[in-house]
Formats: C-alpha cells, sequence, structure tokens
C-alpha cells in the first residue's frame, strides 16, 4: 500500500488550489483532487465550479470587517501569485459602490487599510459615465481594486502546489470515508489515502461529509453584454438598480471571454429568489437560467448606461453558496476532517487568504490568527 499523504484537499476551485499551495509550500505532503472544469455544462454530469470565468470583483471594501481583511491580505500577495506561477490575473481598474451601508463599507476599508473613499453620484457620472440615481451614498476604491480573472487564479495556484510537491489528481472525488488511520477517498478513478482532509467543493459535495452542513444555494444568472465602451469602467456594485425586481447587481468592465467577445459581464439577485437543494444544481446549469433575471439585468445595464450601444447579448447560470453567519465556513467537521467553503458570493477576491486559513488547521492545534475563529464556525444541519 502506498503511504498516505498527510492532507488531501478535496475540491481544485479557487479556496482548494489556494489551499493545497499554502500547505504544499509549508512541506506537508499533500494530494488535491478536483476535475478540470467540464468541457460542455450542458450535458456534463458535475459536479460544476465557480472559476469558469474571466472576471470578478476585487476591492477592500466590503460588508464587514472580517470581508475586507481578508480581501486586503489576499490583495497583498497577488503579484508575488503572478509572479512566481507566470500567469496574470489580476487588472486594477478602481470599484464604485452605490448602497445604504457605504459608511460601514468605508470604515471596514479604513480598518483593513484600504483606500476607499466617498464620492458622489455627479463625479461618478462624471468620470466613468455611470448614472447612479437610487438615492444611496456612493464610494469609490482606486487600485488595486478592480477585477481577478478566477479560471487564471486557480491556474496559477494549482502550478504553485505542483511546483511545492502537491500531487493534482484531476478526477472528482464521490466518496470520503474514515479508515481508522485517516481516510480513504474514492471516484471512477480509484482511490487513495489520507491521514487528514480539507472538503473545498462549494455548492457540491454534500455527500462526501458525515453531516450536512446549513447552506443555503442561491442560483442566479449572470448577463454578458458586447457593449461600445471597450475600456475606462470601473467594478461595480449597485444596490437598488434600475429594474425594481433587483435587489443588486454587480459588474466587471469588459473583458475578453472564450467565445472572443469582449464583453461586460453583469449580475445580480432578484427580491424573490429563493435556495434550491443541492440535487437541483446539475439541472440548473444545464440550462440556461432565469429569463425573468436576464430581463432585469439587461434593463440595470442600460439604466446605468444609457448611453452604449449593446451588440450582443449572452446568458448562462451560476450559484451562489451563502452560509447562515456571512462568512464562509473555515473549520473542523470532526478530528481529522475540515472544510473551507461557503462564498457567500463574495470569495473570489479573497480565496488565496481563506485557503491560507484552512491550511492553518492542519499545522496547528488551535486557531492562531488575530480573526476570531468563531466567525468560521462551520454550522450544521
Amino acid at each position: 500500500m502506498p503511504e498516505p499523504y498527510e492532507v488531501a484537499v478535496v475540491g481544485r476551485g479557487l479556496i482548494g488550489s489556494a489551499a493545497a499551495r499554502h500547505l504544499a509550500e509549508s512541506g506537508q505532503r499533500v494530494v488535491v483532487v478536483g476535475p478540470d472544469e467540464p468541457i460542455n455544462r450542458r450535458t456534463s454530469p458535475g459536479p460544476f465550479c465557480s472559476h469558469p470565468d474571466e472576471g470578478r470583483i476585487t476591492r477592500v471594501a466590503g460588508r464587514t470587517a472580517i470581508w475586507s481583511q481578508l480581501a486586503a491580505r489576499s490583495i497583498a500577495r497577488y503579484a508575488d501569485i503572478a509572479e512566481r506561477s507566470g500567469i496574470e490575473f489580476h487588472v486594477e481598474c478602481g470599484f464604485v459602490s452605490s448602497s445604504p451601508k457605504i459608511s460601514e463599507w468605508l470604515e471596514n476599508s479604513a480598518t483593513a487599510g484600504g483606500n476607499a473613499r466617498p464620492v458622489n453620484a455627479e463625479w461618478v457620472s462624471k468620470n466613468t459615465g455611470i448614472v447612479l440615481d437610487n438615492g444611496h451614498p456612493v464610494l469609490y476604491e482606486g487600485g488595486p481594486a478592480g477585477y481577478i480573472n478566477p479560471r487564471r487564479l486557480v491556474a496559477a495556484q494549482t502550478a504553485l502546489a505542483e511546483a511545492a510537491g502537491a500531487v493534482v489528481m484531476k478526477q472528482a472525488a464521490s466518496s470520503l470515508r474514515s479508515n481508522g488511520d485517516g481516510y480513504s477517498i474514492g471516484g471512477s478513478w480509484g482511490s487513495l489515502s489520507a491521514r487528514r482532509v480539507l472538503v473545498t467543493t462549494g455548492a457540491f459535495g454534500s455527500e462526501l461529509l458525515p453531516r450536512p452542513l446549513e447552506l443555503h444555494r442561491m442560483p442566479r444568472t449572470t448577463v454578458t453584454a458586447e457593449i461600445s465602451i471597450a475600456d475606462g469602467l470601473p467594478s461595480l456594485i449597485c444596490v437598488d438598480p434600475p429594474d425594481e425586481r433587483l435587489d443588486e447587481i454587480y459588474w466587471v468592465p469588459p473583458v475578453r471571454y472564450a467565445d472572443g467577445r469582449l464583453a461586460l459581464k453583469i449580475g445580480g439577485s432578484l427580491r424573490d429568489s429563493e435556495a434550491v437543494e443541492e440535487a437541483a444544481l446539475t439541472e440548473w446549469f444545464h440550462g440556461d437560467g432565469d429569463q425573468t433575471e436576464v430581463e432585469a439585468l439587461q434593463n440595470s445595464l442600460l439604466g446605468l448606461l444609457p448611453e452604449i450601444d449593446v451588440r450582443s447579448w449572452a446568458q448562462k447560470p451560476c450559484v451562489v453558496t451563502n452560509t447562515v453567519t456571512e462568512h464562509p465556513y473555515v473549520g473542523w467537521v470532526e478530528d481529522g476532517l475540515a472544510v473551507a467553503l461557503g462564498g457567500c458570493g463574495s470569495a473570489a477576491k479573497s480565496s488565496d487568504e481563506l485557503g491560507r486559513l484552512a491550511s492553518t488547521l492542519f499545522e496547528s492545534e488551535h486557531w492562531t490568527d488575530p480573526l476570531p475563529s468563531t466567525a468560521f464556525e462551520p454550522v450544521f444541519q
């Protein structure tokens, strides 16, 4: 029998690839298990992942002080990850947010060392062309705020994990069992053993855990618009956007997508949206999302940028995995088995720090970070 790995990371997305890198670079004997993204999401049996995309907002200003700290720590390491992997994934273009809670976001940013500052709708219109008429306060955060390419970030983290000695198993795990000396992880490819396991499977993989986590899987639809503005736009989050069916929208400025289109991505949440069970997600990913949400997002984009011409539209489904604590679950399920998942729609930019925090669970018997462990404790059904 081969020697068991010290740690197996099950899930090779944004958090899992980061955790594998940090574990491998600390000297642990690590295997990370997770498939490449589906070639065709319409026919794939899953599991699906969040990182097959070209743009996610990055900024320090956040809805809690903890989110701002997580982001600031991650952003500080972007350049090192890019330089050592040879894979660029970060673009500085600034960030605008309009929300009733801007004062809290500004305070959280300042505490974490961010540069967000209050501005007004007139300033935003003059400098960006964005029309904000919801009456809410506004902030602007300059670089390094902007966006990251999550697909390229996962590639960079995976490359560095491999360089540090991690073994990458590009297959999905379908079983996880205690075997007395640790855990046995299995799939259609066979099985492997590890003394301890970190599960980072996002909205999927509940069957791998001995007891289910309290997660709210929210189906979302994103729209990409090939527009007449190619550059100069910041990333954006706007509460109470032009279409009243939405409670919030976000966008990432135009980036080049796999189909060759240079397109802005806009997403958000319908006011009456409800969570779905994990079993419903595969069918959701095989489809085109929610047409009502598509129309509301299109209306909001045209209201925020009334001068643009749209050459083409496209849409696709996604999912946001919310926790009941509004922070990711990073902690132990049982002795030897931990989780790091539940991004709450905000984890991409902070994934390196979330992976690092998860890796420290395997390096010390106690939580050693200044951030409170209680903010990340898993909650079970």
